[in-house]
């Protein structure tokens, strides 16, 4: 016995040296070379703009950004309006760069006659390219769309400008993996379409309402090109520990706000005037900011005489740094956000307990209703081994900019990441009722431009009154540019669940995965009095349009109680029943003969016994004795084998680039979008429910029921640690860290 588990160890080990060879165990660790960043800005200075941006903020914007990019990284700066003019050079960022930049700011105008995004963006494309060596992404700035209709050119010419960016100039960008970062100034702008870029690219969409959220707007997407390093701010109050080499502090001020001073530990006052005489200080003063950087500052308790601002912050230069990585620009309804946080030390995770310990690290999440919850991740006594700590967000639902605040606190060091992304639907999911033919009519239509059909799926699950469920694919409806489900309650009367899976490819081949929420449909059809049927749509991130209120029996999770009974005397039509694909068959067939796994391993745990029990008996072993070496020869083959397994399989996967290259002409859905690779995990329940009894789902605010596919959020998948502030307001009832907290109260208690 003791042989047979030696013999078993030594095939087990051979196995999983093979294993590891194909899939290595990956660990949390920066790269060892960061790349450094090349951003270009690209200006609108349209003659639109003058209503825009009438006291010409982008000026200050982009001194902000100017001052923030740090000495080594990349950057240019170009100016369009019918022409495009390259107003800052491409180049290393230096004292020099910068004091260029900011003299050449003082150009930026509103006299432009037209708006030539598409050259704007091919130019600003010089020396982008995937070996570049830096992190590159652009920051662009429009408040219209794309204009370029004079006497004597082609009526179709803004399509034509506009088809030529998507497909010929977007391309170059999403090949060299540079992510645009768009910025809509206005209402005018052609949200559509910059949404579109940013999706392609993998970028950050923002809209700047009015100038004066132009300055912010700007600060989120640079934060997303180059995200720094922060400690916290308390009021106006930040620490600086030992390990600090610079802090660069961001102040705004309101109009009318007097001069701004800073502090230092030893308690002396630092002020613009004073500045100029210490060579350690650079200040720099804009219109309604100021920027203070000091090198080699004095470790301790600094503070900021001036107006308190939620965006006012403290960026550092430190060895000792705060990793948050998994949150990508754009995010999709139904698909969790798995983050990892880390403290690093010159690159490697710092993974000691003494620390680690000592540590306090927490989430926040701001929702785009202004909404708020924290969390506390690490426990003193359930540390990570490795160091990196690990949440997933799971119920963010609602359509807009998510904030993520990650903040780790030591006993001596203090560290902060604050990052944004989007939250976006491309395609809107519509609802129709029809009470005379007894039919519901689901169609899921493209808000973004560009989606290729032909690749793209959408995938529903249609659970009958009798508990049964079918698999199906959605067909595309070429002339209503849309896919289509017709449900007819053939299984009877009852509730009906139709769960969506959208598995999305543009046509510059980025894909995207979405799960709406779940549709439910009373059979048979009725509606109220003589009222006739209703349309429910869904509020789509990507349109303008506004969702109709939904038809009575037909309801998303969050407003099934609002479902009319269905009346007896309204029977469903009996239509012929539809039959489920092979593919759903098969996956029936195979369910209903699976055996008994638990079953199964114990009549061989009790078979394996029996033979041991026999051998015990007699008194003799079942086999003779092996010699070591036999064991050592066995070990030897298996690595041969596996290695020459091994070797196949990545010299076949080497040449799988070449061979994709050469079938890149057939519509070929891409392997993450494969319809046979669903599973009952795609569509297990709810896509926003929670299977673990530690996750405690945050309700929106009181109020009517969202729309199907938008609306508010239905909470935030940070688990009982969030509090939900009671109806009664008792403080009592509240955490410090875990309220969900409404905006308006916020600001009373600033």
């Amino acid at each position: 016995m003791i042989r047979r588990c030696s013999l078993s160890g030594v095939m087990l080990l051979s196995l999983l040296l093979f294993l590891s060879s194909l899939f290595p165990f990956s660990v949390y660790a920066e790269d060892a070379v960061v790349k450094p960043a090349d951003v270009r800005v690209i200006i609108d200075i349209s003659g639109s703009m003058k209503q825009s941006d009438p006291d010409n903020l982008r000026i200050p914007a982009l001194n902000l950004l100017v001052e923030l990019l740090p000495d080594g990284s990349q950057a240019g700066v170009w100016t369009f309006g019918r022409y495009v003019n390259m107003l800052v050079p491409l180049a290393t960022v230096n004292p020099a760069w910068r004091q260029q930049a900011k003299q050449a700011a003082t150009e930026i105008n509103s006299v432009g006659l037209q708006t030539n995004l598409t050259e704007a963006m091919e130019k600003a494309s010089w020396k982008i390219k995937p070996d570049s060596g830096f992190d590159q992404s652009v920051i662009l700035l429009t408040d219209g769309k794309i204009d370029m209709r004079r006497a004597g050119v082609a009526a179709d010419i803004n399509d034509q400008q506009r088809q030529r960016l998507l497909t010929e100039v977007l391309p170059s960008y999403i090949e060299a993996g540079a992510r645009v970062h768009t910025v809509a100034l206005s209402d005018a702008a052609d949200e559509k379409m910059l949404q579109q870029i940013a999706l392609e690219t993998g970028g950050l969409f923002i809209k700047a309402d009015n100038a004066d959220d132009l300055l912010k707007a700007f600060l989120k997407a640079f934060d997303r090109a180059v995200p720094a390093e922060q400690v916290p701010m308390d009021g106006n109050r930040f620490d600086i520990d030992d390990s600090v080499r610079e802090f660069t502090a961001l102040i705004f001020r309101k109009a009318g706000a007097g001069e701004t001073r800073l502090q230092t530990p030893g308690g002396d006052v630092i002020t613009e005037t004073a500045s100029r005489q210490l060579d350690n200080v650079r200040w720099h003063r804009d219109l309604n900011f100021d920027l203070i950087t000091v090198r080699q500052p004095q470790s301790g308790s600094w503070s900021v005489k001036a107006d308190i601002d939620p965006d006012n912050r403290v960026q550092i230069l430190t060895d000792m740094k705060l990793r948050v990585t998994g949150l990508p620009e754009t995010i999709f309804v139904g698909y969790p956000i798995d983050l990892t946080m880390a403290l690093t030390e010159k690159g490697e995770v710092i993974a000691a307990a003494e620390i680690l310990s000592l540590t306090d690290v927490s989430l926040k999440v701001t929702a785009p209703d202004g909404r708020t919850g924290s969390k506390l991740l690490s426990d003193p006594e359930v540390l990570p081994e490795d160091g990196v700590f690990r949440e997933s967000l799971t119920r963010l639902s609602q359509q807009g900019e998510y904030q993520i605040e990650v903040l780790a606190q030591g006993r001596t060091f203090k560290r902060k990441q604050v990052l944004t992304t989007r939250l976006m639907e491309p395609m809107a999911v519509a609802v129709t009722p029809d009470v005379a033919q007894q039919q519901l009519a689901v169609r899921v239509s493209p808000q973004v431009e560009h989606i290729d059909t032909a690749l793209s799926r959408v995938i529903a699950r249609i659970t009958s009154p009798d508990g049964s469920s079918v698999i199906q694919s959605m067909e595309f409806d070429a002339r209503q540019n849309s896919w289509l489900l017709l449900l007819d309650g053939e299984k009877g009367p009852g509730q009906y669940d139709i769960l969506l899976n959208i598995r999305g490819v543009t046509a510059n081949g980025s894909t995207f995965k979405t799960k709406p929420e779940n549709i439910v449909a009373e059979f048979p059809l009725t509606l109220p009095g003589e009222a006739q049927p209703q349309v429910r749509e869904a509020a789509p991130l990507l349109a303008d349009e506004v969702a109709e209120p939904a038809a009575d029996n037909v309801a998303t999770d969050a407003a099934v109680e609002e479902n009319i009974a269905a009346e007896p005397e309204n029977e469903a039509r009996s239509e012929p029943e539809v039959e489920a694909s092979a593919d759903t068959e098969k996956a029936g067939e195979e369910e209903s003969i699976t055996p008994d796994l638990a079953e199964k391993y114990q009549q061989q745990e009790a078979g394996q016994q029996s033979e041991e029990n026999d051998e015990d008996v007699s008194g003799e072993p079942a086999t003779e004795g092996v010699a070591w070496w036999i064991y050592l020869l066995l070990a030897v083959g298996n690595l041969a084998v596996f290695g020459g397994v091994g070797y196949w399989w990545f010299a076949r996967r080497k040449a799988l680039p070449g061979q994709a290259a050469a079938g890149q002409s057939e519509h070929r859905l891409p392997p993450d979008l494969e319809v046979n690779d669903l599973d009952e995990e795609d569509f297990s329940g709810d896509f926003d429910a929670f299977d673990d009894d530690s996750e405690e789902e945050i309700p929106a605010k009181p109020g009517p029921a969202p729309a199907m596919g938008g609306g508010a959020d239905d909470g935030l998948s940070l688990d009982d640690d969030f509090a939900i502030d009671p109806d009664d307001g008792d403080a009592d009832m509240r955490e410090d860290w875990g309220e969900f907290d409404d905006p308006e109260e916020g600001d009373k208690n600033t």
